[in-house]
């Protein structure tokens, strides 16, 4: 797996130390929304950290929540670790 920055949209969250990302995956018609840590957030540019990895076409995304959800994501949105 590799480290990176997925582009999303980051909101407030309900607790002073989360924010809320949205994310529009792939194929799909509706968004998917996770409560993240705040450390783990770029505000500024509206990134996520997060681990992706490639199954064939697909890039799937582990996104820092609770559970660490596992999302198909559009490569255009990773943004690599240099």
């Amino acid at each position: 797996m590799t480290q990176g920055w997925l582009k999303c949209r980051i909101l407030k969250g309900m607790f002073s130390d989360e924010s809320t990302m949205v994310y529009h995956p792939p194929k799909s018609r509706t968004a998917s929304s996770f409560f993240v840590p705040k450390d783990k957030v770029r505000e500024g540019d509206g990134a996520v950290s997060v681990r992706f990895f490639h199954e064939g076409d697909t890039v799937w995304a582990v996104l820092p929540a609770e559970n660490q959800p596992v999302i198909p994501v559009n490569k255009e949105d990773v943004i690599p670790n240099p």
